[in-house]
């Protein structure tokens, strides 16, 4: 699109460097010769040295084809100029910084539907971002009362492996927010319909009502209470795992949440055979692949399962090469995280280091072997 800026400031210059990287085609009108020049050399963008208020300027930028016409001058009187000589000569869309909200009406009347509120935006975003540290950023729409944000879900989000749907007919989830977007760590984003699965890790974009942003950040970000049952999807998977047997149930929440949640897609080494073993990794989605010295797949390990966990106990180097066949959520438990929750029970590893020794002692037909100890030395 050709798109003419009136004002190189800051904001100006910036904007126009966006566009351009974007291929637009820009011009931009700036009073002053060396902020033209400057702009021209380090942007590639058109300027045309001059007052954007006058009729001459704005024919020399070519205002009358035009697609777009952006109003980011220092002061609402200029930009207000700028929209009505616009107005009047082009047919373009107009959108206007606007400084000062008792212009509005003034913008309303010279016909500039697209107003952009820098204090506005200024003043949302901070005490958003005051107010609710877990949101990452914010958009007041409309009158201001309405605002866009972000919010990436907790590990041991409570509504984790829940649909759009299921959320929003929960008791207490706010009637007057909306969910339109789920990204993926990736930057992969999707519109969501009301079958898409909530996963830890994901950012969700939504819309709501100013007044009721406290209620959604609250239930999106809330996790079940420590000592209620094993309340997370990946304490419940930690559950089935053997030597893990003797933990207690808030033992395995605090396991679960010191956990790293990590996204790799197809064809990621997770590790290789003879690495020193510091984690043990669960998958969440997607498969991964053990394979042998010579490539060849020994075992696939699906939602559900765990992998690595024998060379993070017995300190041995690991037994396979780990690689994920697609595109995989894990949840990796580090040794330290580990240790500092079954070394607080020395009861708890006695016990898990006796079922660690009958499971090594099947898998080599009760011959005798050589025993590290659960953490390796």
């Amino acid at each position: 699109m050709k798109i003419v800026i009136a004002g190189g400031g800051r904001v100006g210059s910036v904007l126009a460097a966006r566009l351009v990287a974007e291929q637009h085609t820009v011009t931009v009108i700036e009073r002053d010769a060396t902020v033209c020049h400057r702009i021209f050399e380090e942007v590639g963008a058109v300027t045309v040295c001059g007052d954007a208020t006058n009729p001459r300027v704005l024919e020399a930028a070519g205002i009358g084809t035009a697609d777009v016409a952006a109003g980011v001058l220092a002061r609402d009187s200029e930009n207000l100029a700028f929209a009505m000589l616009v107005r009047s000569t082009s047919g373009a869309r107009l959108m206007v910084r606007m400084l000062d909200t008792s212009y509005r009406e003034a913008y309303r009347l010279a016909g500039v539907k697209e107003l952009v509120a820098e204090a506005e935006v200024v003043v949302a975003k901070m005490t958003t971002a005051i107010d609710f540290p877990q949101v990452a950023g914010t958009l007041p729409l409309g009158d201001g009362d309405t605002l866009l944000f972000e919010l990436a879900l907790p590990m041991r989000a409570r509504v984790a492996g829940q649909t759009v749907a299921q959320v929003r007919a929960t008791s207490g989830f706010p009637r007057e927010c909306v969910f339109i977007g789920v990204v993926d760590p990736q930057g992969h984003a999707t519109l969501p319909e009301g079958s898409t699965m909530l996963r830890a890790g994901h950012t969700v974009i939504m819309v709501s009502r100013r007044s009721q942003l406290g209620a959604a950040v609250d239930f999106l970000s809330a996790e079940p209470p420590l000592g209620a049952g094993v309340g997370s999807v990946l304490a419940a998977t930690l559950r089935k795992v053997d030597f893990l047997a003797p933990l207690r149930d808030e033992e395995l929440e605090a396991v679960a949440r010191g956990a790293e949640h990590l996204h790799h897609p197809g064809g990621t080494e997770l590790f290789r055979q003879g690495d020193p073993g510091e984690t043990f990794f669960v998958v969440l989605s997607g498969e991964v692949q053990l394979k042998d010295s010579a490539a060849q797949v020994v075992a696939t390990v699906k939602p559900g399962g765990f992998f690595g966990e024998l060379a993070l106990l017995t300190g041995e180097p690991r037994t396979a090469t780990a690689v994920t066949a697609a595109a995989c959520e894990l949840a990796a438990v580090g040794r330290e995280d580990f240790r500092s929750v079954v070394m607080a029970n020395p009861a708890v590893a006695l016990e898990m280091s006796r079922i660690l020794g009958e499971r090594l002692s099947r898998a080599q037909g009760g011959k005798p072997q050589k025993k590290r100890g659960l953490f390796g030395r």
